[in-house]
């Protein structure tokens, strides 16, 4: 009986509820983490970087409505990152070097329509490989680039009766460039470009799609999302303080399938703008940066089938 009224309440639904219970899929992206300095300079030895990102929204269909009642997504979400640039350079004065990383995020839901999320933390933990340098151009300007391909690994928490997960149950390839101009006066423009692959996940059970509550093949659509920064260093107060505008865009470019179909109206898409500070620290008498804190906010606009509210993250990076 319990089925039964959990595949009324499905069909009931199906308009609304079936992609939006797709919109968190891919949990483990940098979407708007990455800010100012990115790509940094390609200095040898090994950097930590610490992202705490807290995500509150309401839930959008496939056509930026809102859900029937309160549906509110919040994420409380930990992202160490370690990365190693090597001594050794490959031709044309080029630094490369590796990343791992771990997400780890708290979910939670108020939902009207019963959406819910997994209890546990752990998401799919991530590598890469990197390559980049930086061009001179002329006095204060210079170019930073690097190339990066990371990889997903399905290892996080998922459970196929929740709608949200903090793990995907499935592999994302992900390569991207990041550009980083540097020019006169403090001012300095960023950009970081991705593309997401994804695999099948085999465990999807989703009855507002499919009807029954049988484990079927999900593969998410592949996406395209940007990360983009303009910022002065503030030289009035110290060259080590910096302020900008930051922004983030992330647009599905391909539907989601199940079984090898298609599913109508699955698409994401949505962007984010708002303020952020960085402040460099250097140790009294020391010529390199012993961390780097940063603190930005996101207000999410023009949201598909995804989370629209505020996403606010803060970032440490340190250099050994």
């Amino acid at each position: 009986m319990k089925k039964l009224g959990a595949l009324l309440l499905g069909f009931v639904l199906f308009c609304t509820l079936s992609s939006t219970a797709m919109a968190y899929q891919n949990p483990n992206l940098n979407i708007g983490a990455t800010d100012f300095t990115d790509p940094p300079a390609q200095v040898p030895g090994f950097v930590f970087l610490n992202n705490v990102v807290f995500i509150n929204g309401d839930l959008k269909d496939g056509e930026g409505h809102s859900l029937p009642g309160t549906n509110k997504l919040s994420v409380l979400a930990y992202a160490p990152q370690g990365v190693y640039t090597s001594k050794v350079k490959l031709p044309w004065d080029i630094s490369w070097g590796v990343t791992v990383g771990w997400p780890m995020s708290s979910i939670s839901t108020d939902s009207d329509i019963g959406l819910k999320a997994a209890n546990g933390f752990v998401g799919d933990p991530f590598f890469g490989v990197f390559a980049g340098r930086q061009h001179n151009f002329a006095k204060d300007w210079a170019l930073h680039w690097m190339v990066e391909f990371d990889t997903y690994f399905p290892l996080g928490k998922y459970d196929n009766e929740k709608a949200f997960n903090p793990g995907a149950n499935y592999y994302t390839f992900e390569p991207f460039l990041a550009l980083r101009l540097q020019m006169p006066y403090g001012f300095e423009l960023t950009t970081r470009q991705s593309i997401d692959f994804n695999t099948k996940n085999h465990n999807y059970v989703n009855p507002a799609i499919t009807r029954d509550f049988l484990e079927h093949d999900y593969q998410a659509g592949d996406f395209w999302h940007f990360n983009w920064s303009f910022s002065k260093s503030l030289d009035f107060i110290t060259p080590l303080l910096r302020f900008g505008v930051v922004g983030t865009y992330q647009k599905q470019i391909s539907a989601d399938r199940i079984d090898s179909n298609t599913v109508p109206d699955s698409y994401v898409e949505y962007w984010g703008i708002g303020p952020c500070l960085q402040w460099t620290y250097i140790p009294q008498g020391g010529k390199f940066p012993a961390a780097i804190f940063s603190l930005k906010t996101y207000w999410d606009n023009g949201a598909k089938n995804a989370v629209e509210g505020n996403r606010t993250v803060f970032r440490m990076v340190m250099p050994f």
